[in-house]
């Protein structure tokens, strides 16, 4: 495992340019996006008076050091923290495809792939879950994720390919289109989540949803699942 780290921001859409602005600041040039949206149910957002609003998904490159002076950044000039403004995570990268793949995934940053060092195998508190579900089965997923204690996620519209032509997985039948739901959550809690997923929601039902997670390592701007990796109490708002 390297020192580099995928940082991914999640934001309201309208903010995406200011983040993608405050990255190039920071000499961050190979920047990727993608439309998403958060998984509030339509009726709790009726019932707050409020519409369904779209997010995006911003992911770039970094080196560890970079990365955590960005996650601090992030806070304090973009507001992060404030509730509702995002969240944002690192996670680190196992390998890259040679020096052509580093030098376009890290534009800007004047990084040498032999100069990308190993690191040790470390502890992780927090795990990302990537559900990918059938379209139209989001809700069910994310109403088995939150009886096991997931606070929310973030839905990425995607499609799947099948070179076979047959859409097939495992012998069952899969539709074209998908969902990709982004699910943060402190590590100690993400087996029971994924184990009331794929319970509720899982192959032999009609999402026929798969599943794996992705270790993270720091997490900023969602307080919850912080709290419940036991970074922090909530005793700290006293403070």
């Amino acid at each position: 495992m390297h020192d580099l780290r995928l940082l991914v921001v999640i934001v309201k859409r309208e903010y995406d340019e200011d983040l993608t602005a405050f990255l190039r600041d920071n000499d961050v040039e190979s920047i990727f996006g993608l439309l998403c949206q958060g998984t509030a149910s339509q009726k709790l957002l009726s019932l707050m008076g409020l519409e369904k609003t779209g997010k995006a998904l911003i992911y770039t490159m970094v080196r560890k050091k970079k990365a955590k002076r960005l996650m601090t950044e992030l806070v304090s000039t973009m507001g992060l923290d404030m509730h509702g403004n995002g969240c944002a995570m690192t996670i680190p990268v196992g390998s890259i495809a040679g020096a052509s793949s580093l030098k376009y995934l890290t534009k800007g940053q004047k990084i040498i792939i032999g100069e990308v060092a190993n690191v040790e195998e470390q502890v992780f508190l927090y795990e990302l879950i990537v559900a990918i579900t059938n379209r139209g089965h989001v809700d069910s997923v994310m109403d088995a994720a939150r009886a096991a204690g997931a606070m929310g996620g973030t839905v990425i519209h995607a499609r799947g390919t099948n070179p076979f032509g047959d859409n097939k997985f495992f012998g069952m039948p899969i539709a074209d289109e998908k969902e990709m739901l982004l699910i943060l959550t402190a590590a100690k809690d993400k087996s029971e989540i994924m184990r009331c997923i794929m319970e509720n929601a899982g192959l032999k039902s009609p999402a026929h949803t798969v599943m794996f997670s992705l270790p993270v390592e720091n997490v900023a701007g969602l307080r919850s699942v912080m709290e419940a990796a036991g970074e922090i109490s909530s005793e700290d708002d006293d403070e």
